[in-house]
């Protein structure tokens, strides 16, 4: 095959994610794709906003991009395609290589760098929703406030490289006390409502930081609309217990949690509250409108008809 025929593959490698096992297994991944019969080309990120800024200049010139790094470095990658014209925009390989990869779990990528590499290889892109929060940023999986939200941004790099998703649970533990009542306006076409709550989530997910779970049968990923979840305020220590016991069950009881599908959702609170979007800092913000935009990027992703199979979190915060 000439170099003239191959397809054209981008990699956007973040070293530090996870505990940078990319970084030693990157050289087995580029040569299973040339010689599956693709031309690799590969970029490091060193800071913030450079996948975001490779995938908007190189994206047109290569047939596919292929993430190597954690949700965050997806997320990037995301928004520098979401910049480029529709029929512009190549569709988007995920080797996951993060602390949690919640998206990677929904899609079943496998865990392993050369597994997730030959799903790539193997499978067909397919369409995948994308969430606009206010109109500037771009989200794949979640956009959420309120409790343990900001424990994903928070949590120092050296931890979750040494520790893993544990990082994310002592951080958590940290964040107990800080958990009080947001007083929130919903307004959506299915509900509009009012009161407090401590946790809210716009997703297209199966879970959000290893620690919220959804029901597959609630999820999907290309319908055109989020599955929006949001935690009333608990009375007292052993009404939170039972939050978190139903949640983690997948239990939606109706005067503890708020559970419904929509494709544009506007979320007003009384004072500004930290955002976290893919689990990044999404701002401090009084008002979020968050729009679906249908299958506006492709990406690839095993075949398979079963229902992802989901399990509580090892720990409960």
């Amino acid at each position: 095959m000439s170099l003239s025929t191959r397809e054209k593959v981008l990699f956007i490698v973040n070293p530090t994610s996870g505990k940078m096992m990319i970084k030693n297994k990157l050289f087995d991944v580029i040569k299973l794709f040339s010689d599956s019969g693709f031309e690799p080309t590969v970029l490091m990120t060193c800071k913030a906003g450079d996948a975001t800024a490779y995938a908007t200049l190189y994206g047109p010139s290569f047939d596919r991009i292929i993430s190597c790094g954690g949700d965050g470095t997806l997320n990037e990658i995301v928004t520098g395609i979401m910049a480029l014209p529709e029929g512009k925009r190549p569709p988007i390989g995920f080797i996951p290589a993060g602390t949690t990869n919640d998206l990677a779990d929904t899609l079943k990528i496998p865990k392993t760098p050369i597994a997730a590499a030959e799903a790539i290889i193997k499978n067909n892109a397919h369409p995948n929703d994308v969430g606009c929060f206010n109109g500037t940023k771009y989200f794949n999986y979640v956009a959420s406030c309120g409790a343990f939200t900001s424990t994903s941004y928070s949590t120092p790099q050296n931890l979750k490289n040494s520790l893993g998703h544990m990082a994310y649970v002592l951080e958590g533990i940290k964040s107990l006390n800080e958990i009080k009542p947001i007083y929130m306006k919903i307004d959506s076409a299915e509900v509009k409502t009012d009161g407090d709550f401590v946790f809210a989530a716009i997703t297209n997910s199966l879970s959000v930081g290893g620690i919220y779970k959804f029901d597959p049968k609630h999820v999907d990923l290309n319908d055109g609309t989020f599955e929006v979840l949001l935690v009333r305020m608990p009375k007292n220590t052993t009404d939170m217990v039972d939050i978190f016991y139903n949640l983690a069950n997948l239990n939606y009881d109706e005067n503890q949690v708020l559970f419904f599908h929509t494709s544009n959702v506007t979320i007003i609170t009384e004072e500004p509250i930290k955002w976290t979007v893919d689990g990044e800092f999404g701002g401090k913000l009084e008002k979020v409108a968050v729009k679906n935009l249908p299958g506006a990027i492709k990406i690839f992703k095993p075949e398979t008809t079963e229902l992802p199979k989901i399990t509580p979190p090892d720990m409960l915060i």
